[in-house]
């Protein structure tokens, strides 16, 4: 015999039955062996007969026993349902078999069954009858023939749900000999008839929905008359019809008005890059806009692979500028379908789109299903033009003609029909479906019901060996739908090797694939998609991902794609037991171009899609794998960032240890990193000390940078500004030589805090602040961390409204950002602002949203710093008690100059609230101004001397506060921060002048 061809195996949902012969030993004794020997073998071909009656296949005789299964060489709508009712047939004939051999010789003759529904391997020729089939399937039927009692048929649960309508009895779970879980199992009692013959067409004509078309002609004419943008969501289950209306709209619309539509398709998170769909809507707007640097800045992230590089805020604005190119000529469209797997970065975008291109007639259409408000809660709250369209079941009469619309469905009786709108409960899905295919009911072993597995199971089996394997191909290439080429196909090997155009345009006849923009396909249906896909054995997809990836890499294809197709030839090779040298090189393949590609999210700050990646990076890997520290230690830091510290911890630690003293270099970052999570300073200052030379000796420029950025921090806690901006200088050029974003945003927003905090006058510092931004504005980032100092160097100077533009900038960009600690800073930066403003009781409910954000990730440092400025909030209103209930248990340390001067001298205030006799305030006070004289500060200084004079009000020495508070003045005029000067001046004034008496002053 033949080996099979591995390349024609095929995996298959097929029901197993297995009949036996209860008291067969019995029956052997009772008898004459030539009269046993015709019993038998009249019971063997009245059971065969049943069998293939019923469209199964009698795989074997084992014993007494008789196996079939129904679905092997070809699988048809109905077969669970099928070998259910062979198996009561195979009851009731071994019944008559059983009345006469009692009639004639005084013996029994009766049969159990057992029914099992699951996935096999098989190869679908019905030349090849005996096709051998093994594996938990078929020892679960088997454990249930033996668990059934005498005349009975004992089914799975599985069997039941894709034999749907059957009556069962005497459900139970049993444990089976040799199956890890449990089984449902019960009796079989009655399968209902067959229903009549169905025709079997994949063909849906859009039918019905003019009301849910009038509401999208409405928010389409809202947008092109008003010239303003709109935002309308459309919403509706799974299957519903969505899509199909939005198409259907977009075709009438663009038969008869000048528009430019685009779409773009979310994905769930990890799949893509965190902007994928919006990358895919741009791309048609983005060719005719192909002049613009916006387009050539959008290529380098969000057309590539959907990552907001060189930054979110730079890629918001190059595809405003796309958008707005076309939309100065005509009316734009964006379409995003499935938004209910949009990532919060997506949702903010959209939402910075709708803001940004008000004036321009621009709609955004999402279509997604109805959990999307839940998800997003601020989801069409904004002030625009917005609308909701919900798409509901089509009603009866819809569905009847959706289905008369079809020629050879037509002339089906109308009790087909009705049945038929009746099981598909107005879902188009579903009724596509059952029109296209003949009966069936059932699940299927990837969770899809098998009422829909089956019907596009069948229709496959229908086609020819290329055919089916080319459409196989396109749902391995091409799992979302959006498009493969030729090429994609024909460089998979025989049988398609060459022009695979006939066997393309053969599947674009059967309605199973249809052509797509330059040349493309595309597989419309997911669950076309799911089951051809499903149908390929695990080995045959290994060899079909690796032969796929090879092809993208010849392609210049992107790393994250690659390592995709590489990690599941692995894990599907593996699944067979290909092991040793062919599968240990597939894995590190697979593993190297996933760590690049999380590498490059990472450096490019998108972090959901860099955690992803990473995952899989470190999942694929083993310990000694070259290239696993680095990528260990990659995935701590993302972790860190997101504010998962355990799990932090557990990568960093495994990177540091792995990396021994082979891989100094990423030894080194690990123990960074883990310093960092200590939240240790003195601690980390040492080991940032300590691995400088390391980095050094390896001329590792992003070492060099985070420790330099280290070292200048711990600078700044001591207040010595001017020394960290020397230090922050050289950490920037390493930034920037490393390439990563990440860094670069880091040494600029550190270099923002020295010069916001430094000596250097407002003036100037702002004016340093604008120049970095506009030389650095590309990287990831830098808007959100050198935008906060900016900004509150804008307030500080009482210039409002830059101050008030650079706020709405820097939030935008930190909304796009995924760091644990920018929920923090959005609200503190606004709060901040808000106090420039003398807006203290929006301050203090911001200052209460940033201290939540703060103790939520365990950021100690900006809790400290979130509680001082909410005391000194508490003041401003005259709140002393809240005040010190927010410096209660404050512990900093000796070394952090600034916070310790600002603890001191809220301290000294609230201590004259609560005893303006004593001598402890004043103490306290004095002590502020001593801890800021140490450092460079002259906001710390003011600060401290404000809180001097504020203590001395308080204890009635109006001529020392007016003295505290002149000094105070002097040194903000020295900073040019006119905010803290005016307050200082306001004191001196409110101090008055002494009467006579010397005992009083006027306030």
């Amino acid at each position: 015999m033949d080996a099979p061809d591995r390349r024609a195996e095929e995996r298959r949902v097929v029901t197993v039955l297995f009949c036996d012969l209860v008291g067969s030993t019995e029956l052997a004794g009772a008898l004459d062996p030539e009269l046993l020997r015709m019993v038998l073998l009249r019971y063997y071909d009245v059971m065969s007969g049943i069998v293939a009656a019923g469209g199964g296949v009698v795989e074997k005789f084992i014993g007494d026993a008789v196996m079939a299964v129904f679905g092997l060489t070809e699988t048809r709508e109905d077969d669970a349902r099928l070998a259910l009712v062979a198996a009561l047939g195979m009851t009731e004939a071994a019944a008559q078999l059983d009345a006469e051999l009692w009639r004639d010789h005084g013996v029994r003759l009766r049969v159990r069954i057992g029914v099992h529904t699951g996935e096999v391997v098989a190869l679908p020729d019905p030349a090849r009858r005996h096709a051998f089939v093994s594996g938990e399937v078929v020892n679960i039927a088997a454990r249930l023939e033996q668990a059934a009692a005498a005349g009975q048929v004992l089914i799975s649960s599985a069997s039941r749900a894709a034999a749907e309508g059957v009556t069962v009895t005497d459900g139970r779970s049993l444990a089976l000999k040799g199956v890890a879980a449990p089984v449902e199992a019960f009796r079989l009692v009655h399968v209902p008839p067959p229903d009549p013959r169905r025709t079997r067409r994949f063909d849906v004509p859009f039918v019905g929905r003019e009301a849910e078309l009038s509401l999208l002609d409405d928010a389409w004419r809202r947008v092109a008359e008003a010239g303003n943008v709109g935002l309308l969501t459309v919403l509706g289950e799974a299957g519903i019809g969505k899509t199909r209306l939005i198409v259907e709209w977009l075709r009438r619309r663009g038969s008869h008005a000048a528009a430019e539509l685009a779409i773009g398709r979310c994905r769930p998170a990890g799949d893509g890059g965190t902007l994928t769909a919006l990358g895919e809507c741009i791309a048609s707007l983005a060719a005719e806009a192909d002049h613009l640097a916006a387009v050539a800045l959008l290529r380098r992230g969000l057309l590539r692979d959907g990552t907001p590089a060189p930054s979110v805020d730079a890629t918001c604005k190059a595809v405003m500028q796309v958008i707005a190119t076309v939309a100065m000529t005509r009316p734009v469209a964006l379409v995003l379908d499935d938004c209910q797997w949009a990532q919060p970065a997506l949702v903010e975008m959209l939402e910075r789109l709708a803001t940004g291109l008000r004036g321009l007639p621009v709609l955004l259409l999402c279509v997604a299903r109805p959990d999307l408000p839940e998800t997003f809660a601020t989801w069409s709250t904004t002030s625009l033009d917005t609308a909701t369209v919900l798409v509901d079941s089509l009603p009866v009469e819809d569905s009847t003609r959706l289905v008369t619309h079809l020629a050879e469905v037509s002339a089906h009786d109308q009790a087909s029909v009705t049945r038929m709108v009746d099981q598909a409960g107005g879902n188009p899905l579903y009724l596509e479906q059952l029109v296209a295919t003949a009966d069936q009911d059932t699940a299927t072993a990837d969770a899809l019901p098998l009422s829909l597995h089956a019907l596009v199971a069948a229709r496959i089996d229908r086609l020819g060996e290329q055919e089916r394997l080319a459409l196989r191909i396109g749902s391995l290439v091409d799992p979302d739908g959006n498009g493969f080429g030729r090429d994609d196909v024909g460089v998979m090997g025989p049988p398609l090797d060459g022009d695979c155009r006939p066997v393309l345009a053969a599947l674009v006849n059967h309605r199973l694939v249809e052509p797509a923009g330059d040349g493309g396909f595309r597989i419309p249906n997911g669950i076309t998609r799911q089951v051809a896909y499903g149908g390929l054995t695990k080995r045959r997809r290994g060899e079909l991902h690796e032969r796929y990836a090879e092809h993208l890499i010849r392609r210049g294809g992107p790393d994250s794609l690659v390592g995709g197709h590489l990690a599941r030839a692995h894990r599907y090779q593996s699944a067979v037991g290909i092991t040793g040298d062919q599968a240990r090189g597939l894995r590190r393949r697979a593993f190297h171009h996933l760590f690049r590609a999380g590498a490059g999210a990472l450096h490019r700050m998108d972090l959901p899609w860099a955690l992803a990646l990473l995952e899989q990076a470190v999942e694929l890997s083993e310990p000694g794998d070259p290239g696993r520290p680095e990528c260990l230690e990659r995935l701590g830091e993302v972790h860190l960032t997101q504010g998962t510290h355990d799990q932090a911890k557990q990568a960093l630690t495994a990177a540091e240890n792995e990396a021994g003293g082979s891989r100094p270099v990423a030894a080194a970052h690990a123990r960074l990193n883990l310093a960092v999570l200590s939240r240790d300073a003195t601690a980390l200052d040492r080991v940032a000390a300590s691995e400088f030379a390391v980095f050094t000796a390896h001329g590792d420029d992003r070492g060099l940078a985070r420790v330099r950025l280290i070292l200048a921090q711990s600078r700044m806690r001591q207040g010595r500004y001017e020394q960290a901006l020397e230090v922050l200088d050289p950490a920037l050029r390493h930034a920037v030589a490393a390439g990563t974003d990440r860094e670069v945003a880091n040494a600029l927003g550190a270099t923002g805090l020295a010069l916001w905090r430094g000596p250097l006058p407002a003036g100037q510092a702002t004016q340093r602040c604008r120049t970095l931004l506009a030389a650095h504005r590309d990287h990831g980032g830098v808007q959100a961390t050198l935008g906060f100092p900016l900004t509150v160097l804008y307030a500080s100077q009482a210039r409002m409204q830059e101050a008030a533009r650079a706020l709405a900038e820097t939030q935008e960009a930190m909304a796009g950002m995924s760091y644990a600690e920018s929920h923090c800073f959005r609200p503190m930066l606004e709060a901040l602002v808000a106090v420039c403003r003398n807006e203290t009781g929006r301050a203090r409910d911001l200052l209460r949203e940033a201290l939540v954000a703060a103790t939520t990730v365990r950021a100690d440092a900006l809790v400290r710093q979130t509680r001082l400025e909410l005391a000194r909030v508490c003041l401003a209103q005259a709140d002393p008690q809240s005040a010190g209930e927010q410096l209660s248990g404050l512990v900093v340390s000796e070394d952090d100059l600034g916070d310790l001067a600002n603890l001191l001298g809220l301290a000294a205030r609230v201590e004259a609230h609560r005893d303006p006799g004593g001598s402890r305030a004043l103490e306290l006070g004095r002590l502020a101004v001593g801890v800021a004289r140490r450092t460079d500060s002259p906001i710390d200084q003011g600060r401290a001397l404000l809180d001097l004079a504020q203590t001395h009000v308080r204890l009635d020495r109006p001529t020392a506060a007016r003295l505290a508070a002149s000094a105070a003045a002097s040194r903000y005029a020295a900073k040019e921060h006119v905010v803290g000067q005016m307050q200082a001046r306001r004191l001196v004034s409110a101090l008055g002048v002494l009467d006579g008496t010397g005992g009083r002053w006027a306030r």
